[in-house]
């Protein structure tokens, strides 16, 4: 695609297996244009890597390196009209970008999101399933392959990344809330489907996310995290996204 970007957050890159597994994630963008957003030291990492010229780089010169923040930042640097999120221990599959091209091009120009059918991988077990095809079963929401606001409410089985995103629109929502731990992008998708944007599952295999890898960003959270805490800020990504801005919550023991 000529008109995306494709953003990936880094952390901590040059630690473990990160370095191998971004290069990996890098190698699937397909040529795309792509930003990779971290602290220097991180950047400093990706430029000894020479990853091509597609790849460029912005220093995160904060003190915040959560990823909500680091998607943000980008945002206010791309100019292209779509953008995508890349964890870097992710891929996207070769046919992907293909097919969004496709749809963007017979579709509609109302759809605000695309998202893939996600194949969900375990580093111990392999293949354990699917997210986001829910949408794809007569019941599941109003209209097929398209989430809506009720839907979502009752359902966490989706994914994000991977999925291509009209840029202007997701900075007129607000961009992720920054202060939200886990629940950033459940509370956004709620948000933009209560502005009545609509967001559309392609019915083909487009991203493999890793689950279960000890130094991935869920995990290192949530081992950090007790459960209580966490569906704290479920339920609260239930009472925010009528708000546009971040109203920084701060996580309250009941």
């Amino acid at each position: 695609m000529k008109n995306i970007t494709i953003i990936v957050p880094v952390f901590k890159l040059g630690e473990g297996e990160r370095k191998n597994l971004f290069v990996k994630a890098i190698e699937s963008t397909q040529g795309n244009n792509v930003v990779v957003v971290g602290s220097a030291e991180d950047i400093e990492v990706v430029n000894e890597l020479n990853l091509g010229k597609n790849v460029k780089t912005i220093v995160n010169t904060t003190n915040n390196r959560d990823y909500q923040k680091q998607v943000n930042l980008a945002l206010e640097e791309i100019k292209t009209e779509f953008f995508s999120v890349l964890e870097y221990d992710d891929v996207y599959t070769p046919i992907w970008f293909n097919n969004v091209e496709r749809y963007i091009s017979s579709e509609s120009d109302n759809i605000f999101a695309y998202l893939p059918l996600t194949e969900i991988v375990d580093v111990n077990f392999g293949p354990i399933g699917y997210a986001n095809e829910a949408v794809w079963a007569s019941s599941f929401s109003e209209e097929i392959g398209y989430y809506d606001s009720q839907s979502l409410e009752d359902y966490l089985n989706f994914n994000v990344s991977g999925g291509v995103f009209r840029r202007e629109e997701f900075l007129q929502l607000g961009g992720l809330k920054e202060s939200m731990k886990i629940s950033f992008w459940y509370e956004f998708l709620l948000r933009a489907l209560y502005k009545g944007k609509r967001i559309y599952v392609i019915p083909k295999v487009g991203y493999i996310h890793t689950v279960g890898r000890e130094e991935s960003l869920t995990k290192m959270t949530m081992n950090n995290m007790e459960e209580k805490e966490a569906n704290w800020w479920i339920d609260l990504a239930k009472k925010e996204y009528f708000f546009p801005h971040d109203r920084n919550k701060t996580y309250q023991e009941e």
